[in-house]
């Protein structure tokens, strides 16, 4: 397989791993129109039964732009534009890092698998669009703080449930 198309398979695979240790169902949406996976839980209360959404994309270790405290991306403008903004499913743009190497992806033992190496997380839902006329990509700063975890993503969950209006 192709480096780029492996390397993106594996991180949307890894992000796919976090949510299945948290509980939730993976969707992906087809045709990929800038979202890359639909989370979703199947709760027995229907006000709790919600959907996030998230862009999943990577970057080699080494390959990126480190800016203090955040992982520096940028993005073409249209797809900024799908990202931005409030929405019915919420939605965020994650990053994971990878090894340079594929065959760094994992290490498997007989009491484990490990997966490397990390993921973070952002939601530009506040994020104002960019004013430069003729503007065509947009960097974006995830803050490094911003792990994806289990933790990270019942959050999601929490926040996208007290915003859904009530009947």
């Amino acid at each position: 397989m192709e480096h780029n198309n492996h390397q993106g398979w594996y991180g949307e695979t890894f992000v796919a791993a976090i949510a299945a240790a948290a509980g939730f169902q993976v969707a992906v949406p087809y045709p990929d129109i800038g979202k890359d996976m639909i989370l979703g839980r199947d709760h027995e209360d229907p006000e709790l039964d919600v959907q996030i959404a998230l862009q999943v994309k990577t970057r080699r270790i080494g390959e990126i732009a480190l800016t203090g405290s955040g992982i520096g991306i940028t993005l073409p403008i249209d797809q900024f534009k799908r990202l931005r903004g409030r929405r019915q499913v919420p939605c965020y743009l994650v990053i994971v890092l990878v090894p340079r190497d594929p065959a760094e992806y994992i290490s498997v033992g007989v009491a484990e698998l490990i997966l490397k190496h990390s993921a973070y997380w952002v939601s530009l839902e506040d994020r104002p669009l960019p004013i430069q006329q003729g503007q065509k990509s947009v960097t974006v700063t995830v803050p490094r703080e911003n792990l994806l975890t289990i933790d990270a993503l019942h959050e999601f969950f929490h926040r996208a449930c007290e915003e859904v209006p009530a009947p």
